[in-house]
């Protein structure tokens, strides 16, 4: 039953107009794109432009360099463990196969420089260099250089060689990880669309009390509120 029909009418209008703007947003009027896909590639760009650490990286595997490493890998098949063993030949180091399992060392501040260069062209949309280099596909290399430097990180861990289970650390998930999962997305910083930015995170506020408010009317129309301990009360 409505008791006050001002206040609910308000909120249906508010209501209608919420769903209004709820079907323009999941329409393609953004270049193809709907509001929230182009949103989600804006806020996508943004964060990829927060997190190229790389060049610093870089800078500090040269102090690793010298500081020799033997881990061992396993592939799933044999015939990954072939690409594995072709692939870091190429890269440098010395890898010795037996079945699945894979016996590699090298040089960790060499390697660390190898694994950044490549990092550096898959996270900047530079993959066809990568598979020039090695034969094959970037996001696959990346996979492989992650593999070693999470192998790395561990055995590190278990011989309490804190700096160079730091190092190891900073390659896989500052580096290698975004290199990855940012593959393919054009990187921005957040000072060259701050306009938009601003419009997009206000609207969203906007947007969510809007349908607070709605519903705050519908319900003030119906005679339902809230008492001061949090209780329904109808009038």
């Amino acid at each position: 039953m409505i008791i006050r029909k001002r206040e609910f009418f308000i909120g249906i209008v508010l209501l209608i107009s919420f769903f209004v703007v709820l079907a323009v947003m999941m329409s393609p009027v953004m270049n193809g794109k709907t509001v929230i896909g182009y949103a989600d590639d804006l806020f996508n760009e943004l964060t990829k432009g927060s997190t190229y650490y790389i060049p610093g990286i870089m800078s500090k595997a040269k102090n690793f360099e010298g500081q020799n490493f033997q881990v061992t890998l396993e592939a799933r098949d044999k015939e990954e463990a072939a690409k594995m063993t072709g692939f870091f030949t190429a890269a440098g180091a010395a890898v010795a196969a037996q079945g699945q399992k894979l016996t590699v060392s090298g040089d960790l501040g060499k390697m660390a420089q190898t694994a950044l260069t490549d990092a550096d062209a898959e996270f900047n949309n530079r993959g066809d260099q990568i598979k020039g280099r090695y034969g094959l596909e970037s996001r696959e290399v990346i996979y492989y250089w992650w593999n070693l430097f999470d192998t790395l990180q561990k055995h590190y861990k278990l011989e309490a060689r804190a700096g160079e289970m730091s190092f190891a650390g900073s390659v896989l998930t500052k580096a290698l990880e975004p290199a990855y999962n940012f593959e393919g997305i054009h990187a921005a910083k957040v000072a060259d669309k701050a306009g938009v930015t601003t419009f997009m995170l206000a609207f969203y506020v906007i947007y969510t009390m809007w349908y607070g408010f709605a519903m705050m009317f519908i319900f003030e129309g119906l005679g339902i509120s809230a008492s001061a301990h949090g209780e329904k009360a109808e009038a």
